[in-house]
């Protein structure tokens, strides 16, 4: 039972919920006068099973650095195995990919590239700083574009720019996420080499460029509601995102410390699922 508990917990449950419903989102988006209970499902099981994959296979390749940084964490202190980990990656990875193939080709091949791009950041570019963020964040993204896949609302056209919208917001903002976890992560990155730009610039440097960074996501919300592309129920929830996001880099800036930097990480959580949520009121 502890094994089990561990193997779950490994997962991070909350950041799976939060993909998976982005997929939903993404169906809602491009298709929002007909929703499918069948679509809904397989996608959010899709895109919470390969983040769960993601997650295990994270710690797994983390934890060296974990052993400096948090040495209580699974892997590093031996309640889970490497070997048990692993496994247990590739078994959410293969469920991830039969419910994928459940809605056509299309979306099995996109949800193998995200699960490409996982692997890659983790045994190549983890090491490489702001590319390495940029495949991260990357796989934050598209889960929106995947969700238009599986109903077949990608054809070029206003549902497809506010996909492509709402994609590019939550690439910046899991951008600036990134950046402000180095700060908490710096000891044990720079013993191993991972040059984050904390690392290699100082922690007031990264939170700068990770508050610049939620500060360009609050400034681009604002395009889905210029040009059109959703309905004024948009507005109160992305107002609650992005005074979340203005105080988490007024609070980063001030105090670029790793234990507030830890504490705002998981804050830009709930401000994007409040961004999330607007996504879905304003397709209606």
């Amino acid at each position: 039972m502890n094994l089990i508990r561990g193997l779950i917990s490994m997962m991070h449950l909350p950041n799976c919920i939060m993909i998976g419903f982005s997929v939903i989102v993404g169906e809602i988006i491009a298709t929002p006068t007909f929703f499918s209970g069948q679509a809904a499902l397989y996608g959010f099981l899709t895109g919470f099973l390969l983040l769960a994959a993601s997650m295990v296979l994270n710690d797994y390749s983390d934890s060296d650095v974990d052993a400096i940084n948090e040495p209580q964490r699974l892997v590093p202190s031996g309640n889970v195995k490497p070997s048990q980990a692993m496994s247990f990656a590739v078994v959410l990875c293969a469920l991830g990919f039969l419910s994928a193939a459940q809605t056509g080709v299309w979306t099995l091949l996109l949800a193998a590239f995200s699960m490409v791009v996982a692997v890659a950041y983790n045994f190549k570019f983890k090491k490489t700083g702001l590319p390495g963020n940029a495949l991260v964040s990357a796989n934050v993204a598209l889960p929106f574009i995947y969700g238009g896949l599986v109903v077949g609302g990608l054809i070029v056209g206003r549902s497809t720019w506010a996909l492509l919208m709402f994609a590019s917001l939550a690439f910046i903002a899991s951008m600036g996420r990134e950046v402000v976890k180095g700060i908490v992560d710096m000891t044990g990155d720079a013993a191993k080499g991972i040059q984050s730009v904390a690392v290699k610039m100082g922690n007031a440097y990264a939170a700068k460029q990770g508050a610049s960074l939620f500060l360009l996501a609050v400034a681009f919300s604002v395009l889905p509601i210029a040009l059109g592309v959703v309905s004024i129920y948009y507005i109160p929830l992305v107002i609650i995102s992005d005074i979340g996001f203005a105080l988490t880099s007024y609070s980063i800036v001030t105090n670029p410390s790793a234990r507030n930097a830890k504490r705002n990480k998981k804050y830009v959580l709930m401000w994007m699922l409040f961004g999330l949520l607007a996504f879905v009121f304003g397709a209606l």
